[in-house]
């Protein structure tokens, strides 16, 4: 907010002196004011961009946050991982809620005896999907089309059995942070997730 209201100083500074200058000399060369003038708008310009995308991803950012301290105070056990879901995903989470359409950005909750899939509707925390570790046969990495359009990004894959007793896989595309729109691309990061989701399902 200071920063911007320094823009608008200097925008009307800038202004009230051409107009001071053009007053008192009419012939005086505004060479130099055009090019402060230029800069100083095209400066004021990027700055003013800027805050309007920091301002939204602080928003996404609570959004992931206020999600976080719901599941936390159903089971302060958990560790959260911010996601985006798949095609799959949303496919699965259609069979068993048809009611629900998932956005761009969910959170997986890892805990002891299951994993669930949580969103954020409105300001309440809402749990799609629940897959119990027993139920678990296999973890892996799968190269799924980019939601954003750019080739192909990785996605966990959670082969398990549902209470159905049939078989299913739960993909999701991790997300670099919370807040975050980025993707996990393949690396340290994403290796050692999947080591750990692993190890949680032979634990249990």
């Amino acid at each position: 907010m200071v920063v911007r209201w320094v823009i608008v100083g200097v925008w009307a500074a800038l202004l009230a002196a051409r107009v001071i200058v053009v007053s008192v000399h009419p012939d005086a060369d505004l060479t130099g004011f055009g090019i402060a003038e230029g800069a100083a708008i095209a400066g004021g310009l990027c700055v003013i961009g800027f805050a309007v995308l920091r301002a939204r991803s602080l928003r996404r950012r609570h959004a992931d946050d206020a999600l976080a301290r719901a599941i936390r105070g159903v089971d302060p056990t958990v560790w959260i991982v911010p996601a985006a879901p798949t095609p799959e995903l949303r496919e699965a989470v259609a069979a068993v809620r048809p009611e629900t359409e998932l956005r761009s950005r969910v959170t997986w909750a890892f805990g002891a005896t299951e994993a669930s899939l949580w969103e954020l509707d409105g300001r309440r925390a809402t749990r799609l999907l629940i897959i119990r570790w027993s139920r678990v046969m296999h973890v892996g990495l799968e190269d799924l089309p980019d939601p954003s359009g750019r080739g192909t990004a990785c996605a966990v894959a959670l082969h398990h059995v549902r209470f159905d007793d049939t078989t299913a896989v739960a993909t999701f595309f991790v997300r670099a942070a919370a807040g975050s729109d980025r993707l996990l691309r393949r690396g340290q990061r994403l290796d050692d997730l999947l080591a750990r989701l692993a190890r949680e399902r032979i634990i249990a």
